[in-house]
Order: structure tokens, then sequence, then C-alpha cells
């Protein structure tokens, strides 16, 4: 159980995507190029010991091929930022939203209450006002009564002040 632990650290998993930076051994990489007719003087990705080992089977891989997978890799990378910043969008927006649904509501209600308390105001302000009106009129009922009684009575004495009953 010890040796694989140790081995595992030792030799950490590497990646075959994109780029290596070291391979499998735990070596660095280092950039060749290939002597090969068929691909005369293209570059590859290998370590120092499988370039002098070349019986072991060590990290290679052609440095065109290896951009093309960190290219795309950043492309899938980018695409699932892209995704996740049109869903931080969409809930923002939602949030947003909802908030000012909540905050008219709110001030809805607030406006409710002051204008039913201004209603009220003004309704008991109207009654005060109805009353003063109500006991004015009845006084200046009261004082024209009391007129033309006065001046129905000094007309009607004014007539007959020369008739006398017998």
């Amino acid at each position: 159980m010890t040796s694989s632990s140790n081995s595992s650290a030792r030799f950490p998993r590497i990646s075959n995507h994109g780029v290596p930076t070291r391979c499998w051994c735990g070596e660095g990489i280092i950039t060749f190029g290939s002597s090969t007719a068929e691909n005369k003087y293209r570059r590859f990705y290998r370590c120092q010991i499988a370039r002098d080992r070349k019986t072991e089977n060590h990290l290679f891989k052609w440095i065109d091929e290896a951009l093309i997978d960190e290219i795309r890799m950043v492309e899938a990378k980018h695409e699932r930022v892209a995704q996740e910043i049109t869903k931080f969008e969409e809930r923002v927006i939602e949030k947003v939203k909802s908030e000012i649904v909540r905050v008219e509501a709110e001030m809805s209600e607030k406006l409710k209450e002051k204008v039913n308390l201004e209603i009220a105001r003004v309704a008991q302000d109207m009654k005060q006002k109805l009353k003063i009106a109500t006991v004015a009129m009845v006084v200046v009922g009261a004082i024209v009564g009391i007129w033309t009684s006065i001046s129905v009575i000094g007309w009607l004495s004014s007539e007959f002040d020369g008739f006398k009953i017998s």
C-alpha cells in the first residue's frame, strides 16, 4: 500500500490534454524538432529521459496538436463561462424584477395608508365645517325669523294703529 502511494506521489497523474508541462515520469517537458522524412522539422514535446531511452513509453505530443487541444479547451472554458454569465445575468434580472415588485407593493401600501389618513382627516375637517355651517344657518335662520317677526309685528301695528277693536 505504501509503495503505491509513494509511486503516485513521485509520478503524479499528468493530463495529456493541451500543452503538457510534465511527463508521466515527473520529468519536465522539452521541445524537440523531428528529423524524420514525413515530419521534417515538426516540433514535439518530450521529456529528456524519453529522448535518451527510446524504448520506454514516455509522453510524446506534437506541438501543433497540443496547441489545437489548448485552443479547444480554452474555447470550451470560454463557452462555460459565457453560459454561467448568462445564467448569472438571468438570476440578477429576476432578483431585480422581484425586488421592484416588492418595493412597488410596499410603496403602494404606504401610499394607500397616507391617502386613507388624508381622506379621514379631510372628512373630519368637513364634518367640523359642516357643523359650524349648520349652527351658522340655524343662527341666521333664527335671526331672520326674529327679524321677520319684529318686522311683521311692526308693520301690523303700523297698519292697524288707527283701527280699534271694540
